[in-house]
């Protein structure tokens, strides 16, 4: 019994002998790397990593040569690794292999934990919707779903998203900011049964940040552009108003089905630390007619 439960051990030994708990923990984690990215490789299909299928295979997953190649190293490198050996991956390795993976934020973590590395600080341009995020809001339909940062940058959404709020694949990057949105397309002034609210309330979130970190260039450019473009923004911003979130519900006056009424959630995934997923839900049968009706055109 004893010799069973001696092998029976979470780590298999790597060959060398043991030179003290400092190398053994090392090794563990040498270990771990590996098999992590062994079975992360093993999970991702050609498909999903973009690449063409190719000749028939004899285990499902990526090979190591295709991870080697998405992450842009060497596959001799990438298998050193893989296998548990003693090397040290920098930061850029490891992002390129979280991202040649598709790794999700835990994912991400535990990688960049195991090489004894920091994962850098996500900024709002960076911000990548994952696989299994986006298919959380496809799965959403017909209710609209979309994901903004920081900034409030519409970074992702569903179809439905696209059919009551604007088709965000057709905009720039600037009209795709909700603040930007508010006061410089006329669509959502249309839309929204109560714009003042709503503009009123980008503007008070806008200034909570500003207050955060007024030295930065790029928002304190955005801010002198809208003022300048916008009469009431300039207005607004200059009376200092600061105000709470109101209820989440909405009436919109959409151009092709009439009004809908929706009651809103936000929330905050640890995938995405820098950003905020809302959700929209029929209020009233009338209103999920509605908006089923819109998803099927």
């Amino acid at each position: 019994m004893k010799q069973m439960l001696q092998e029976d051990t979470c780590y298999p030994r790597i060959g060398r002998p043991m030179k003290g708990a400092l190398y053994a923990v090392d090794n563990d984690r040498h270990y771990e790397l590996g098999q992590f990215l062994k079975k992360k490789r093993a999970s991702l299909t050609p498909e999903h990593a973009g690449l063409p299928l190719g000749k028939k295979r004899r285990v499902a997953g990526l090979r190591r040569e295709e991870v080697a190649e998405l992450a842009n190293l060497s596959v001799d490198w990438y298998t050193r690794l893989e296998q548990g050996r003693s090397v040290q991956p920098s930061v850029e390795v490891l992002l390129a292999l979280g991202n040649a993976l598709q790794l999700n934020k835990k994912e991400r973590d535990y990688l960049f934990n195991l090489a004894e590395q920091r994962l850098p600080e996500e900024v709002p341009g960076d911000i990548k919707v994952s696989p299994g995020l986006q298919k959380f809001l496809d799965s959403q339909n017909p209710f609209p779903a979309y994901i903004t940062d920081n900034n409030w940058n519409v970074v992702g959404w569903n179809k439905a998203a696209a059919l009551v709020f604007g088709d965000y694949s057709l905009m720039t990057p600037l009209q795709r900011n909700s603040i930007w949105r508010a006061f410089m397309d006329p669509f959502m002034r249309e839309l929204l049964d109560n714009w003042e609210g709503h503009a009123k309330l980008r503007v008070s979130q806008l200034r909570m940040v500003h207050s955060q970190f007024p030295a930065d260039q790029e928002r304190l450019a955005f801010i002198d552009q809208l003022c300048g473009l916008s009469s009431i923004f300039d207005s607004w911003w200059n009376e200092q108003f600061i105000m709470g979130t109101p209820e989440g519900k909405k009436l919109l006056h959409h151009p092709v089905v009439g009004d809908i009424r929706v009651d809103y959630i936000s929330f905050h995934t640890d995938e995405l630390p820098n950003a905020t997923i809302t959700v929209h839900l029929a209020s009233d049968t009338d209103s999920r007619n509605k908006l089923e009706k819109l998803f099927e055109q």
